[in-house]
């Protein structure tokens, strides 16, 4: 991707055309016959005064091919680009012959880009002195001893002078400042040798005082050699434009290294010219490097192709250029900015640069990635919120609409209440683990300390989760390695630390697990550590696991993903008690550990924890399957429809359910989507392919209640979606709907 230039040739380059444009500006101002030729394609161009010699059959100030002019001096001109020969004159056959003096053509380096010649026909002196003395620039005719024998007004005007002061006599010498006198004799030297001195820059004294610098070129006569005749162009408007210019670009440099951003600069077709410092401090490569289209291998690879694209189209367009992009910095990684260039047109719309800047963004992105990602954190922490406080919700509800039905059945309504009560229960704890979230992160936790016995923590944690840990079958296992020590700290807060540590085990291993808890004492500290065979966290997930609202990843089943609070609540009750907590994982599907730490009070002799372990838990018109791992909600539900008049069964989990609905030949299912062994759309579709059950009413009843789980559900068959907690008259008319049905 790099543009085919001649850097290695003398013919071709920027300071080369301008060297060739302004001698063709002067030999088009000139009334003498001259022509140009190009070093880098040999065409020729004529002046009017040359195009109208005798014989010339080429307009003027027209590129035309070598061989049409000067059909018989190939050779001469290629040793004169080429630097075999100073200079040369040729005579050119015509129907009236000339002679032709020819002198290179050098650029600002010193380099021969072209060559200049000054023809002079035969017999056409008296017209030719009447065109010099009206040309605008400067002709001299000099002796080789300095002497100037004439010259016409434009050289006099040019130095300040006047009539007299040529008929008074004036020196070739004497008009040169004296750091300059060396060169002319240099000149002249060449003069006397060759008879021509090719083109080259000087300065003259002007009549003020002041120095005009002036191109000049020269010839001795073909009849007098110690004659001669100069050409002097007063470049000062070029140098002055050239002064404009260097200052120009310094203030230009100067304001782009005053910025903070990379600047950059190209040519009309997109090769890279310039870089400012910031450039080069932010990549840390040596100037000159990037130049051209070297800035591609900055980049990103990913982002090279779009990069590339973008700027090409932009080039093709003239549109202006935006787009971010990873670019090298110098400590070898790459870091966002954001690349922007607009076109530089001059007064007929034609692109003559373009403008770019480079702005540094790594940390507005990473914000900005941040913010994406915490924005979408919420959105699951709501989702998940929504279904837990559904969930108990759905038998309160329910349990509600059945207190009117069975107020003449005291064991259905003790029952009734026992399942309310725990419902209630759970949802407090729920609630209470948000509010202690706020209280934490707004400072505003009181601890009531004193000292109590490790042993007396893990007991009571391992009394509040057991229930969880036997509901999903796990072997529970603990370990004391550390008999009689004791922390000082608020007791209740360091049970909710470590209940909820089990609790996160149980939920987050599949059914008949194990969880272990290992308690230690080293460098005065107590240590104690909460393993599991469970489904593991990826990475990313143990660096930001105790960040608020943090989650596994959600799975239909409840029992996975969680409110994304509990490990943020247990950083900060360890941490004001002046303990620490970690994470580890060997990846996903291989397990968890969470240890915290404690400053270790004092070790007295206690009693040794006794091991223990979980045990499995207990199991237990229109034909309904009612599924749902919420047995409070799915018993419930069952009750009211059987006193509504239905015939009821209730499952725990799919396969189950499958086994059941082979035999029990349901009318109508309700199916939770959240279970723990397969999902409800997935079981939704196994049922639908039982024989006899093809025209079986199916209804989802979960907690999940956004637009995409409706999706998910009608696509799998199901006829209808309640989302918990779901009232007990919509469930009975929805079914007197399906038996008319």
């Amino acid at each position: 991707m790099t543009d085919e230039r001649e850097s290695s040739s003398s013919h071709s380059g920027p300071a080369a055309a301008d060297a060739i444009a302004f001698a063709l500006r002067m030999a088009q101002a000139s009334p003498a016959p001259m022509l140009l030729v190009r070093g880098d394609t040999r065409d020729v161009a004529l002046n009017a005064a040359c195009a109208a010699l005798p014989g010339m059959t080429v307009g003027a100030q027209q590129w035309t091919p070598l061989a049409r002019v000067l059909p018989d001096c190939g050779d001469l001109i290629d040793e004169l680009l080429n630097g075999v020969r100073p200079d040369a004159e040729h005579v050119v056959d015509a129907p009236a012959s000339y002679r032709l003096a020819l002198s290179p053509l050098t650029d600002a380096r010193g380099a021969i880009v072209g060559l200049l010649g000054v023809a002079q026909p035969r017999g056409a002196v008296h017209e030719l002195d009447r065109l010099v003395a009206l040309s605008p620039i400067g002709v001299v005719r000099y002796r080789l001893d300095g002497t100037i024998v004439d010259c016409n007004r434009a050289f006099l005007d040019m130095l300040g002078l006047g009539r007299a002061d040529r008929d008074a006599g004036l020196s070739w010498r004497g008009l040169t400042p004296p750091e300059w006198r060396e060169a002319d004799d240099a000149g002249i030297a060449r003069l006397r040798e060759h008879n021509v001195m090719p083109l080259f820059q000087k300065e003259f004294l002007h009549r003020d005082g002041q120095r005009v610098p002036v191109l000049v070129g020269a010839g001795n006569l073909e009849t007098d050699r110690n004659q001669g005749y100069a050409v002097v162009v007063d470049i000062s408007a070029r140098r002055e434009a050239e002064r404009a210019l260097a200052d120009s670009e310094a203030r230009f440099r100067v304001i782009t290294n005053a910025m903070p951003q990379m600047v950059w600069t190209t040519l009309p077709d997109g090769f890279h010219d310039y870089y400012n410092d910031q450039w080069y401090r932010f990549t840390g490569a040596p100037p000159g490097t990037t130049d051209g289209e070297g800035w591609n291998g900055m980049f990103h690879p990913d982002d090279q192709a779009l990069a590339w694209g973008r700027w090409r189209h932009s080039l093709a367009t003239g549109e202006p250029y935006e787009i971010e992009y990873r670019l090298l910095h110098h400590s070898g990684q790459y870091r966002w900015v954001l690349g922007r260039a607009l076109p530089v047109r001059d007064e007929r719309g034609a692109i003559q640069r373009w403008m770019g800047t480079c702005t540094d963004i790594h940390e507005q992105k990473l914000t900005e990635d941040a913010l994406r990602e915490a924005d979408q954190r919420k959105d699951e922490f709501l989702a998940m919120l929504g279904h837990e406080l559904r969930n108990p919700l759905a038998p309160i509800r329910s349990a509600a609409s059945l207190l009117p039905l069975a107020k003449n059945d005291p064991a259905r309504i003790e029952h009734i209440g026992r399942v309310i009560s725990r419902q209630s229960t759970h949802m407090t704890g729920l609630i209470d683990d948000l509010l202690d979230v706020s209280r934490v992160t707004r400072g505003m936790i009181e601890l009531d300390r004193e000292d109590v016995a490790v042993r007396h923590l893990v007991d009571e944690a391992t009394e509040q989760a057991r229930p969880l840990i036997e509901a999903r079958s796990h072997l529970l296992s603990i370990a004391n390695e550390a008999e009689g020590s004791v922390v000082n700290g608020d007791r209740k807060r360091l049970v909710q630390v470590l209940s909820n540590l089990l609790s996160n085990a149980a939920k987050y291993t599949p059914a008949g697990g194990r969880i272990e808890v290992r308690v230690t004492v080293a460098d005065d500290m107590v240590r104690i550590a909460v393993r599991d065979n469970g489904i593991g966290m990826a990475p990313d997930l143990v660096d930001s696991a105790f960040e608020l609202f943090r989650q596994g990843k959600r799975t239909p089943d409840r029992a996975q993903g969680g409110l994304g609070i509990g490990l943020a609540l247990v950083r900060s009750l360890v941490q004001l008690h002046g303990g620490r907590v970690s994470a580890a994982s060997a990846g996903e599907g291989l397990g968890s550990e969470v240890t915290v730490t404690f400053p270790l009070r004092v070790r007295a002799p206690l009693a040794a924890l006794d091991s223990s372990e979980g045990a499995m838990p207990a199991q237990g018109s229109l034909r309904v399957l009612v599924v749902d791992d919420n047995a409070d909600s799915a018993e419930l539900v069952a009750m009211y429809l059987r006193m509504v008049g239905h015939v009821v069964a209730t499952e725990f989990n799919a396969a189950a359910a499958l086994e059941k609905a082979r035999s029990f030949k349901p009318e109508v299912c309700f199916l939770d989507i959240g279970l723990p062994d397969l999902d409800g759309n997935e079981l939704a579709r196994r049922l639908r392919r039982l024989p006899g059950l093809e025209a079986t009413r199916l209804a989802a009843m979960t907690g999940y209640g956004q637009p995409l789980d409706r999706m998910s559900s009608a696509a799998a068959g199901i006829d209808a979606y309640f989302v918990k907690p779901v009232a007990m008259d919509e469930l009975a008319a929805w079914l007197a709907q399906q038996r008319a049905a």
